[in-house]
Formats: C-alpha cells, sequence, structure tokens
C-alpha cells in the first residue's frame, strides 16, 4: 500500500527541543549564577519568615508575661519551629519534589497523577504544558501495576479537590501578608510619635500601591533592587539581637527543647493557643515553595542556611534576653528591644518597612506562580501570564490578579485597622496548607521517588503530628477573624473546580465527537474501508492510523472534489485558504465537521492546526512548524509551536512562512503556486463552544452550568492576542447541551 501522506522529516520533535534547551540551560547555570540568584532569593522569597521578628512575641503574649520560664519556653518554641520546618521539612525535603523546577501544591499534583499513569487532565489530553516535565513518565504510558491513585476515582477526585483548596488558602493567604507586614513596620512611627497614629494605615496603603505598581518589572528585577535590602535588614536583626543577647546571656539554654514540654506542661491548654503565635515565626514557608520556579533549589538551599536561619535565630534570642528583663516590652517587642539611639531606631524602621514591603513580594509571587500552574491545569479562568524572563520559566506576572491584590489588600487594611487583629486571622490558612503538603508528600514519596511506604508513614507521622498541633492551634482563631482567610479559600477553591468541570466537559464533548476525513468525505480513491488511510496527528507528535468509515457508497470524485458520506452533497471548493483550531491536537477539528455539516462549501487550501506550548522560552523559525499533507486534495495538518516566552502570532507573516513550508512538501499544488496568491484569501474560522444545561437537569447543575458560562464570558479569549485580522475571523458557535 503507498503511503498517503508526506512527513515533514527533517523537523525536531518537542522533547527534543525541549531536551537541548535544557542541557544548554544547565551548562548557562553555573556555580556564580546560582550565587548571584542565591543572593536575589531573599528579595523575593524570604521577605515574610524574614519579617516575622516584628509581631511574633507580641503575637504569643497577648498579655504581659508573668513568668520567665514562659519567655524562654516561647523562645525555645519558635528555634525548633524554625529548624524543623523550613530547615529540614521545606529546604532539604519538600524542595526535591519538583515538576521541571516548578513547585506547590499544583506540582506535587502533576508529579502524582503523572507517575500513577494518569493525566493531569480528568480526560487522556496532551500534556504540552510548561508544568509537565517532560524527562519523566508520560501522562500515557502504562505501568506494570496500578497503584492506588490509578485503581480508585475517590482518591484522584479527592487530591484534586485537596490540591485546589490547598492553592486557594496560600492565595488567600497572600492576602493577609502583604497588610499585617506593612503595617506593623509602619506602627514603628507610632512609636516614636503617638500622634501619628491614625495615619498609618493611609501610609501603609500608599506603600502598597507601589509595591503592586512595579510588578511588571518582573521578579528578577524586583529582586535584584530588594535583595540588597534584605540583606542589610537580616545584617540589622542580627546585630541588634547580639546587642540583646549581652543583657541576658543565660538565653542560650532555649536551645534546649526542655523548655518547650516545661512550658506546656505549665501552661497547659494556654501554652497550646500559643502555637497560633509561634505559628507567625515560620509563615511563608508555602510561599518558599511555591516560588520554586522563579529561581532554582540550589539557590534557595544555599540562600536559608547561610543567612536566613542564623539571622533569625539571633533576633528570637535577643528579644527573648531583653524580655526576661522587662517583660512590658512585649508590647511592640521590636521597636521595644532597638537600641535606644535616635539614628539606629529609624534606620532600622527605614530597613524594617522597606523588608516588609519585600515581605510582600514573596506571596504576590506565589500567587502569580499558582494562578499560572492552575491556567495550565485548567483550573482558572484564562487571564493574561507575561513571562519576565527568557532563563527562568516559572518567573510570570498576571495583570489582571495583580490590580485585584492590590485592591483586596487595601480593603484589608482598612477593614482590620492593627496588625494584633491582623495576627489573629493570620496563620489558619498558613497551618492548613503545611497540613496539606505533608498529606501529599507523604504520597509522593512512595509512589513518585519509590521509597518503600514504611518512609511515607514515619514521615507523615513525624511532620503531620506537627501540623496538626500548629492547625489545632489556629482553628481557635477562626472566629475572631480565621474565617476570612477560610471563608476567600473556599470560595476561590470552588471557582477553580467549577471552572475545571466545566472545561472537562467541553473537552470531553469534542473527544466524543471527534471523527476522522473518512467520516465526513467520501473516499477520493474508492477504496475499501478495509484498506487503512488517513494519517492523525496525534500525542506527542506521533502518528495515528485510522479506519475508515462511510455510510453510503461514494461516487467517483474529479480531483479535488469533496463529497459529503453521510447525504452525498457535493461539497463546493473556494478560493483561498481556511484555517481550522484543533483545541484536541487529534482528529479533525469539531468545528470543521459543524461548519461543513451546515455549509457544505469549504476553502480550496484546508489547514488544520494545532497550537503547542513548549517548556523553552523560544522555537526557532526551523522548529515552528510541523507540516504533514493529508491524501484529501488541498488538506494539511500542522502544529505550530511556541516558547514560553513568545507570543503565538497567526498574522500575515505566519501565513507566509506556512505556505512556505507546504510547497516543501507538495510543489505540485496548483492553489499553493505563488501565482494564486494564496494568502491573500484567508478565513479563520474559530469555535465559539458554550455549555447549555438541559431542561431536564437539575437545578444544582444548572446553576453550576450558569457560574462557568459566567466566568467563561469575562475571562480571556484564547485567541484574543494571537494577532489574527479581526476581519478575516468567522466564528462558529456551538451549543453543547450536558
Amino acid at each position: 500500500m503507498t503511503n498517503n501522506f508526506d512527513i515533514k522529516l527533517q523537523t525536531t520533535s518537542s522533547k527534543e527541543l525541549i531536551y537541548k534547551y535544557k542541557q544548554t540551560a544547565l551548562k548557562d547555570i553555573g556555580i556564580v549564577t546560582t550565587l548571584i540568584m542565591a543572593f536575589r532569593t531573599l528579595g523575593v522569597i524570604y521577605g515574610d519568615i524574614g519579617t516575622s521578628p516584628l509581631y511574633v512575641y507580641t503575637a504569643i503574649f497577648p498579655d504581659v508575661p508573668n513568668d520567665n520560664r514562659d519567655i524562654v519556653g516561647a523562645c525555645s518554641l519558635i528555634i525548633w519551629s524554625l529548624t524543623i520546618i523550613p530547615m529540614i521539612k521545606y529546604i532539604f525535603i519538600v524542595l526535591r519534589a519538583d515538576d521541571n523546577g516548578q513547585g506547590g501544591t499544583f506540582a506535587l499534583y502533576s508529579l502524582l497523577f503523572r507517575n500513577s499513569g494518569l493525566s493531569v487532565h480528568d480526560e487522556q489530553r496532551p500534556d504540552d504544558l510548561t508544568i509537565v516535565n517532560y524527562e519523566s513518565m508520560s501522562t500515557h504510558s502504562t505501568k506494570e501495576y496500578q497503584n492506588f491513585i490509578k485503581r480508585h476515582k475517590f482518591v484522584q477526585n479527592f487530591l484534586t479537590i485537596v490540591v485546589l483548596l490547598g492553592a486557594s488558602l496560600i492565595m488567600s493567604d497572600g492576602l493577609l501578608t502583604p497588610a499585617i507586614s506593612v503595617i506593623s513596620a509602619v506602627e514603628g512611627i507610632a512609636v516614636a510619635s503617638p500622634p501619628t497614629h491614625g495615619a498609618i494605615v493611609y501610609i501603609s496603603c500608599g506603600i502598597l500601591i507601589v509595591l503592586f505598581a512595579v510588578q511588571r518589572f518582573g521578579t528578577n528585577k524586583v529582586g535584584g533592587l530588594f535583595a540588597p535590602i534584605v540583606f542589610l535588614w537580616f545584617v540589622a536583626i542580627a546585630s541588634i539581637g547580639i546587642w540583646n543577647i549581652t543583657f541576658d546571656p543565660k538565653i542560650l539554654r532555649a536551645f534546649n527543647p526542655y523548655y518547650i514540654f516545661d512550658y506546656f506542661i505549665r501552661n497547659k491548654g494556654t501554652g497550646f493557643e500559643a502555637l497560633g503565635g509561634v505559628l507567625l515565626s515560620i509563615t511563608g514557608v508555602e510561599a518558599l515553595y511555591a516560588d520554586l520556579g522563579h529561581f532554582n533549589r540550589v539557590a534557595i538551599q544555599l540562600s536559608f542556611p547561610l543567612i536566613v536561619y542564623p539571622s533569625l535565630v539571633l533576633a528570637y534570642l535577643g528579644q527573648a534576653a531583653r524580655l526576661t528583663l522587662d517583660n512590658t516590652l512585649v508590647s511592640n517587642t521590636f521597636y521595644n528591644t532597638i537600641p535606644n539611639n535616635p539614628f539606629i531606631y529609624w534606620v532600622t524602621f527605614v530597613l524594617a518597612t522597606l523588608a516588609t514591603i519585600i515581605a510582600s513580594q514573596a506571596m504576590i509571587s506565589a500567587t502569580f506562580s499558582l494562578i499560572s500552574q492552575a491556567m495550565q491545569l485548567d483550573s482558572f479562568p484564562r487571564v493574561k501570564i507575561v513571562h519576565t524572563s527568557k532563563k527562568i520559566e516559572g518567573q510570570v506576572y498576571i495583570p489582571e490578579i495583580n490590580y485585584i491584590l492590590m485592591v483586596a489588600v487595601v480593603i484589608v487594611c482598612f477593614a482590620f485597622q492593627e496588625s494584633a487583629k491582623l495576627t489573629i486571622a493570620y496563620g489558619v490558612a498558613v497551618a492548613s496548607v503545611m497540613f496539606i503538603t505533608t498529606i501529599l508528600l507523604s504520597i509522593t514519596i512512595h509512589v513518585v521517588w519509590g521509597f518503600p511506604i514504611i518512609v511515607s508513614i514515619v514521615f507523615f507521622l513525624i511532620f503531620g503530628v506537627i501540623d496538626m498541633a500548629f492547625l489545632s492551634s489556629t482553628l481557635l482563631k477562626v472566629r475572631n477573624g480565621g474565617w476570612f482567610t477560610l471563608t476567600f479559600g473556599v470560595i476561590l477553591t470552588s471557582v477553580m473546580l467549577i471552572w475545571r468541570w466545566g472545561t472537562n466537559l467541553k473537552y470531553q464533548h469534542e473527544l466524543d465527537s471527534k471523527s476522522t476525513f473518512e467520516n465526513i468525505f467520501a473516499d477520493p480513491d474508492d477504496k475499501s474501508d478495509n484498506e487503512k488511510s488517513i494519517s492523525e496527528l496525534g500525542n506527542d507528535d506521533e502518528i495515528i492510523i485510522r479506519n475508515p468509515v462511510s455510510s453510503i457508497e461514494p461516487k467517483k470524485l474529479k480531483s479535488g472534489e469533496l463529497q459529503l458520506s453521510n447525504n452525498g452533497y457535493q461539497v463546493s471548493r473556494l478560493p483561498g485558504i481556511g484555517m481550522f483550531y484543533n483545541g484536541a491536537g487529534y482528529g479533525v477539528p469539531l468545528t470543521f465537521k459543524h461548519f461543513v455539516h451546515h455549509f457544505p462549501a469549504v476553502p480550496k487550501i484546508l489547514i488544520f492546526i494545532s497550537i503547542r506550548h513548549l517548556a523553552i522560552p523560544f522555537v526557532g523559525d526551523d522548529d515552528r512548524l510541523i507540516v504533514k499533507k493529508v491524501r484529501y486534495n488541498g488538506c494539511y495538518r500542522i502544529i505550530a509551536r511556541y516558547g514560553y516566552m513568545e507570543v503565538v502570532s497567526q498574522g500575515e507573516e505566519f501565513i507566509t512562512k506556512m505556505i512556505q513550508e507546504i510547497r516543501k512538501i507538495d510543489p505540485n499544488s496548483e492553489d499553493l503556486s505563488e501565482s494564486s496568491n494564496p494568502g491573500n484569501h484567508v478565513t479563520y474560522i474559530l469555535d465559539r463552544q458554550s455549555l447549555q444545561p438541559k431542561p431536564s437537569a437539575f437545578y444544582g447543575k444548572k446553576v453550576l452550568i450558569n457560574c462557568y458560562v459566567f466566568m467563561e464570558n469575562i475571562s480571556r479569549e484564547l485567541y484574543g492576542n494571537w494577532n489574527i485580522p479581526i476581519n478575516d475571523v468567522v466564528d462558529v458557535g456551538m451549543k453543547i447541551a450536558v
């Protein structure tokens, strides 16, 4: 049997392109670059955890402590919390669970599903997205055995809900972090000048608005600007801490964990409630993990133990030392324990204010990363993603989210007014996400890393018990403000679940309705049904051969003519090029099937095109297109590949390049000759699928569908920024009854 398609053999596969890029990128990231990047992490990742000394002791002791042993016990709790959670759990264990350099709960979700032989989407969808680790197992590969995730649909749904809830809680925490950080620093003005107390909120909001305004310059530039400031902040709090320790060197006994047990034994329930304040000393650990895509693991693992950890320990020890001598300083521990020198005080105040501004940066960057990953997993409405780095794929900026966050944070500032009130609401989301990460990583240790199940159990028992202790303590704050972050997290989770559900309904409909040319057109060569024919483009640039199915005995057709197989109608061929976009990535686009059955007239040149986004910054012109010729006259299948730094462009330049590539594999086509000027007559046929509830659908389902349709209407159009001439667009609307 003769070949019925031509292949552009010289095209490099997507996986080969990504592999070559990664090898080059690894060579570019040397020791010096890693050290520079480690320094820049200070300006993005550690602002939150680094500014905690401003308010931790005040949160632990809402009333003046009467026993110095309580102060030592609280200090010991802080030191060991910093050691166990950020240092051991996150820096040396959790950060290793990255997915193509990306971190956060979505990365864990992607790792678990793909290593279970499942798609990160609900159906068998091409995973061409940046969150996918191309060097690991494909989503469509099969294992010799099915683990418990693949065997049970309930487990899969449970993990999906847990992951979306975890990501939502991190983002809800991002509303409080900027507010509490900046307000707690600006309150230093009132310590030195009480009459200025009324202006604290207004000054804080002004600072935050400026911070959100500079986000468009990108994480790299923002981090490069902020890193020296945060470094000076850590030097300052470490120096002040050493100075304070000299007042009572016996505070060093806080390194002994005995004082933790002594504290709980003596204070019982009150001591347990204090865990909510201790938790504030480790806030930012989830942002640390979520921000992994903005840097790399080694850079983060260098900066924390070398700079961040020792500075924080010295700061907390110093404050505790002063409190043991004068427990009334607890009302505003940080500013009350600064050396009594106007110059030092105001320099520290300026550094504290700048550092808290930067503390907000960690949560803002983490929110951008999480939303970008959520979009890749079809779990968030479409928004504009701006990649701000050619080297680090995870450095993204999202304009709409940036300004929504800005407005929300300003509202939070005016609603709570004081940092003391914010600390009550703060921490519930952090503790919840810490526990969720422990659950997911416990499964990852066995399913992905291949360790014995006992290792996962031990990990969960150690860190899960600690996380549960913090979570139980913070849940006591729900009535007093903790409801805010929980409510916001639940609402955001609901939005993400509805969007994911609706998107998968549409995609499943497209899969169920997919067809081949033989299902639509009569066979031009009058071949038997048993003879295999058309080349279909499948996942990862593979070739899938479909069997033709024809419902009638086709007539003998002239060259270039098409005939519908279901009713025998002759299909007219019009001058020009028709561009049909295929979201599914294989089969004939549903748009085309819908179009041709209603209007049996198509352009002489039919292009069925799929857009693929690869995990590399740029794709060269020679590798941009994969072109395949279908044996039906004038029909071609094309993949257009773009890197994450590139804007998808389907305008005149792209059409010219596409025609040139088609001519290489089909030089005899008269319709593509230069004299016919095919590029002057291009029609872009775009689909506008929308869900519609069936009359018999129950009320709850109708509400969910209407919510999805509303979100779809206010989200960005997929083709909106593809540089498609608006006058050449034909929208094909389709109602999908579900």
